[in-house]
């Protein structure tokens, strides 16, 4: 009984050593192997040890979200700008499917497309009568 103690004690020292590290790679650092280096190597030191955690959580850059918002917001406008020209020429076939949930958009839009001009009399396909 206290082996299973000492193995679990063991087990959940190990764990907390290397907490940092596993932070890091759970929120996908690109560090993640450097800082796991760095608490391999000095986290027996506890400044080193917290050291390491404050790297790990520490916030990605703005820059970096800055970027990946302006590419986003391309990318959104891009696909934006096709569905309308393809929806103005009422041609679905020059939308790029980037993403496989845009393909119900772009069906939607051929389907759109192939029904003809709507009849400015009629409503859902039904002539309307004239009182």
């Amino acid at each position: 009984m206290l082996k299973i103690v000492e193995g679990a004690a063991l087990l959940g020292a190990l764990m907390l050593y290397f907490a940092p590290a596993v932070i890091a790679d759970a929120r996908n650092r690109d560090y993640a192997f450097a800082l796991t280096m760095v608490n391999v190597l000095l986290g027996w030191t506890i400044i080193g040890w917290f050291a390491a955690l404050i790297w790990a959580r520490q916030p990605v850059s703005d820059r970096r979200l800055k970027h990946f918002a302006a590419r986003a917001q391309r990318a959104v406008a891009r696909v934006t700008i096709d569905a309308i020209v393809a929806r103005a020429e009422c041609r679905a076939s020059s939308i790029p499917v980037f993403n496989p949930r845009l393909a119900p958009l772009v069906a939607r839009i051929a389907a759109n497309c192939t029904r003809g001009p709507r009849d400015p009399l009629s409503s859902h396909g039904k002539q309307q009568s004239v009182r």
